[in-house]
C-alpha cells in the first residue's frame, strides 16, 4: 500500500499508520514517500510500527507533489504485490477496510472502494452523492452481505463526480501494471484521472457501503483549506483540466457528459468568486491565474456571462439587507 507524504502538522502519519497496524488484514507491504515533509516521516514511526507492520519502507525526495510521490511508491512496490491500496497521510481506515478490500478481491473485483465521512462529521460520503439511490440499491455480493456490485459504469460512476476518496480505494495491480499519476495536475485531479483509467479497465467493480475510511480534516493537502487563495485557483485549474478531458472520452453518456458540463460550469463561477477575493483582498496571484487561464482557456469568457450576473445578486442582497 502507498501513502504519500507531506505535512507540518506532527501526528498525523503515525495516526494513518496507527490504522494500518490496527487493521484485521494487514497489508503485505506499506511504501511511505516523504515528499520533502517538513515534519520528517522518520520522526512519526515508532520502532512498535517497524515491528507490527513488518515490511515498512519509507524513503525521502526532495519535495515534487503528490503525484510524483505517489509515482516513486508504485515504483518500490515489490514485483510479488498483488494488489494496491492507497491512503493520504491525513487520513485513516476503520480496522475492516483491508478485510473488505481483500474480500472483494477474492470474489473477482479488480478495483474496490469503500464509502467515507469526513472527520468531525455525522453523515457519510454516500448518503450526500447523487448516485446515493445506485449505490444502495447496487446489487449485494453472494456471501459478502456488506459489499456491492457497481454495473452501472464508469460514465455512471464518474459523470455525478466519484462517489468515493482516493485513500477508499484498492484495485488489482495486474488490471494496470503500467500505472502513474500524471504530474501535469499541481493540486487536484492527478487522482481522478488514474482512478478513471483503472474504472474502464476493470472488469468487476465492488464496493463496502460501510464507511471504513475517515478523511482527516488537518492536513495541508485539505482542499478546504485552499479558499481564498491562490492554492484554491490552481485546484479549481485542475479539476477544470480533468473535466474537461472527461467530458471528451467516448465512454461518457450524453447524460453524465451533461452533468460534467456542469461541473465546469460551477468550477469556473468558484473561480470568478475566488479571483474576486484575491482582486479585493489585493493578494498577488497572477501565477496561480495563468495557471488557470492556461488550463481552461474558455474560463476568462465565461466570465464575460458570469461577473455581471455575480455583481446584480451581491447588489440585490445587498440593497435586501440594508431595507
Amino acid at each position: 500500500m502507498l501513502i504519500p507524504y507531506f505535512q507540518r502538522e506532527p501526528g498525523l502519519l503515525r495516526r494513518a499508520l496507527d490504522s494500518l497496524a490496527a487493521q484485521e488484514h494487514r497489508p503485505a507491504q506499506v511504501v511511505v514517500i516523504d515528499d520533502g515533509s517538513p515534519c520528517s516521516a522518520a520522526e512519526e514511526i515508532t520502532p512498535a510500527l517497524h515491528a507490527v507492520l513488518g515490511r515498512l519502507t519509507v524513503l525521502r525526495q526532495a519535495n515534487r507533489g503528490v503525484a510524483a510521490a505517489r509515482n516513486a511508491a508504485l515504483d518500490a512496490v515489490d514485483d510479488g504485490v498483488a494488489a494496491i491500496a492507497l491512503l493520504d497521510s491525513d487520513d485513516y481506515w476503520q480496522s475492516s477496510h483491508l478485510r473488505y478490500a481483500a474480500t472483494a478481491l477474492a470474489q473477482g473485483a479488480d478495483f474496490f472502494f469503500s464509502n467515507s465521512r469526513t472527520e468531525g462529521a455525522a453523515s457519510d460520503y454516500f448518503h450526500g452523492h447523487p448516485r446515493c439511490d445506485l449505490l444502495f440499491n447496487s446489487e449485494p455480493v453472494a456471501g459478502a452481505p456488506q459489499l456491492r456490485r457497481w454495473s452501472e459504469g464508469a460514465s455512471a460512476l464518474f459523470g455525478a463526480g466519484c462517489p468515493f476518496a482516493t485513500s477508499a480505494v484498492v484495485f488489482r495491480r495486474a488490471v494496470m501494471p503500467e500505472l502513474r499519476f500524471s504530474t501535469a495536475f499541481r493540486r487536484a485531479a492527478e487522482d481522478r484521472k488514474a482512478c478513471w483509467d483503472l474504472v474502464t479497465r476493470a472488469a468487476v467493480i465492488m464496493f463496502s457501503t460501510e464507511p471504513t475510511l475517515v478523511s482527516g480534516t488537518a492536513g495541508v493537502g485539505t482542499w478546504r483549506k485552499t479558499g481564498g487563495s491562490g492554492a484554491d485557483l490552481v485546484r479549481l485549474a485542475d479539476e477544470l483540466r480533468w473535466n474537461r478531458q472527461l467530458i471528451r472520452s467516448h465512454l461518457l453518456r450524453p447524460p453524465d457528459r451533461r452533468l460534467v458540463r456542469g461541473a465546469i460550469s460551477a468550477r469556473r463561477q468558484a473561480a470568478l468568486r475566488s479571483a474576486l477575493r484575491l482582486l479585493i483582498g489585493r493578494r498577488n496571484a497572477h501565477r496561480e491565474l495563468l495557471y488557470l487561464l492556461r488550463s481552461d482557456p474558455l474560463c476568462a469568457p465565461s466570465w464575460c456571462f458570469d461577473l455581471p450576473r455575480l455583481l446584480y445578486r451581491r447588489i440585490r442582497k445587498r440593497s435586501a439587507a440594508t431595507g
